[in-house]
């Protein structure tokens, strides 16, 4: 299927594009840490760390983007802990 794109299921059935948390992980990797706001949105620092491309992309795909940086998943059975942890890319 020409342009169709890629899918992840996680464990809880949450689905995300494969585009937007690769787009996610490598703004992570170059050191941009993902700041949860009280608006339910996030912010990205350091400041000016996005590309022309990335503020583009992330306001085309915003919904998804905001979902997966505010997701928390439950990897109690990996730490013993009973409360769901935040991925690691979420800052609060």
């Amino acid at each position: 299927m020409a342009g169709a794109s890629k899918l992840i299921t996680f464990r809880d059935g949450t689905v995300a594009s494969l585009a937007v948390l690769e787009r996610l992980w490598a703004i992570e990797a170059r050191g941009g840490v993902f700041v949860l706001t009280d608006n339910g949105g996030y912010d990205i620092e350091p400041e000016g760390l996005l590309t022309a491309n990335e503020r583009v992309f992330l306001l085309e795909h915003r919904e998804e983007a905001r979902r997966l940086v505010r997701y928390e998943a439950d990897d109690s059975h990996l730490t013993g802990q009973t409360a769901p942890e935040s991925l690691p890319f979420v800052s609060s």
